[in-house]
């Protein structure tokens, strides 16, 4: 397969447009159009629907994480010989993109855009997704590496050890007080409760242990500052990481919230999930991850 073809390929799933990766590439649309036509020619399959954003069929899918491998491997060959070719063919920077848990981004991740902010060859395009999905996106070849709680290795890839984050059920006092019986004992199913995203499922099963199967409200909040604030005021009960926590909640000292006590904290194993094809930038990545990592722990 022709490496240009299969650039031209990722860029139109990275960018959502022909014409936006074509202007990457510094090529007309209809050369960039005649680019696509080529490869699913050879492929004799649509790998592309033309739509906005353009989205791989499932075919498409099925060829995206082989196209990014070949991709990221031609610039680092490129690369590391001094040979820069012709600009409409190469990319002086390496892409990694990378699936990261909501909570990680917000800490200890941080870490990591730090460090890559010296490194002048490497952009980084970061997906958000909870913890228990970010391997689908290996899966899919959407990106090359994740932060992620599944300890089995996506094909082709390599799985190690990260650490644990430990999640604390937090409420108000004030928003407990409301919804307690007369002898004290709270009515959970009628606490609201508060999920990060419709796949969030932590607090739906720590419910489950208590015998609740539907809460009477779930609030989505999409922000990790927001849900933390939210819980804070009362709007529902969370899962907040240990590292997050307000000062004086886990000591029993805040002036309003408190831990749950009839809910067992939950300890999160992540795990980083990489391509097993290994090439300078994709190195220093895991290389940094691991001690960001290290710090968290």
């Amino acid at each position: 397969m022709n490496t240009d073809h299969l650039r031209a390929f990722v860029l139109a799933v990275d960018e959502g447009t022909f014409e936006a990766a074509a202007d990457l590439l510094r090529i007309s649309g209809s050369a960039f159009s005649q680019r696509i036509k080529a490869l699913e020619k050879e492929i004799g399959q649509v790998l592309l629907t033309r739509t906005i954003p353009v989205r791989p069929t499932e075919s498409g899918q099925k060829l995206l994480g082989i196209a990014r491998q070949t991709v990221l491997l031609e610039d680092e060959a490129r690369r590391s010989l001094g040979f820069r070719g012709s600009s409409r063919n190469y990319s002086p920077t390496t892409t990694l993109s990378v699936a990261v848990n909501a909570d990680s981004l917000a800490s200890w991740f941080l870490r990591v855009l730090q460090e890559a902010a010296t490194w002048d060859d490497v952009e980084l395009h970061l997906h958000a997704e909870d913890q228990e999905h970010t391997h689908e996106l290996l899966r899919n070849g959407t990106v090359t590496a994740a932060v992620t709680e599944h300890p089995t290795p996506v094909s082709g890839c390599r799985a190690e050890p990260l650490g644990t984050i430990r999640y604390w059920p937090v409420a108000s006092r004030e928003l407990l007080d409301r919804h307690r019986e007369e002898g004290g004992a709270v009515r959970w199913a009628s606490v609201p409760q508060i999920d990060y995203s419709i796949r969030d499922s932590t607090q739906r099963t720590a419910l489950a242990a208590l015998g609740v199967t539907t809460p009477a409200i779930t609030h989505l909040v999409p922000s990790v500052q927001a849900y933390n604030a939210a819980v804070g005021y009362g709007l529902g009960w969370g899962m907040i990481p240990e590292s997050m926590l307000p000062a004086g909640v886990k000591e029993g000292t805040h002036r309003d919230l408190e831990i749950i006590a009839e809910i067992q904290p939950d300890d999160v194993e992540l795990h980083w999930q990489h391509w097993s094809t290994t090439t300078p930038a994709m190195d220093r990545l895991n290389d940094v991850v691991r001690r960001a990592a290290a710090r968290m722990t």
